[in-house]
């Protein structure tokens, strides 16, 4: 499964992430284009602990089972439930421009590649930075799509 440890990958989704523009719209969903820079900065922000979160969803999640469907090639459904940090009908998000959330997105994905350890996930829980690395991608490859970003 691709991450954004391996170079090749990381490069595919920093060119995803930097070709977003105005003209993206949403397939599907609720969240405007800055809006989803911000939820998926804000997924980047709980890894380096910088946002505070308590255990959320269901234990299964955090099951063998659960990562092991979280990490698998099955695609996410879209609609997916979303830890409250990261959802911006809980959440008061402060949005932006697209080219300023598009650089907050891309220095933190930076500053995550350079961690050895992160902190725990809400709905995973402990994950080592191989796992954070796939999940990472896995997440901002989803939402990529949703702005039609391939």
């Amino acid at each position: 499964m691709k991450n954004i440890l391996n170079e090749a990958d990381y490069s595919e989704i920093k060119n995803r992430i930097q070709h977003l523009s105005d003209t993206n719209t949403r397939r599907w969903g609720n969240l405007e284009l800055q809006e989803m820079l911000i939820h998926c900065t804000t997924q980047l922000q709980l890894a380096l602990g910088e946002i505070s979160h308590k255990q959320q969803g269901p234990s299964f999640m955090r099951s063998k089972l659960g990562k092991w469907l979280l990490f698998s090639t099955i695609p996410w459904p879209k609609g997916a439930e979303t830890p409250n940090e990261m959802n911006a009908g809980i959440a008061s998000f402060s949005v932006t421009d697209i080219e300023n959330e598009k650089t907050v997105l891309l220095n933190y994905l930076e500053n995550i590649r350079q961690q050895t350890r992160l902190k725990s996930h809400p709905f995973f829980g402990e994950l080592n930075r191989k796992e954070w690395s796939r999940l990472i991608y896995k997440h901002l490859d989803h939402h990529l799509k949703q702005f039609g970003s391939r």
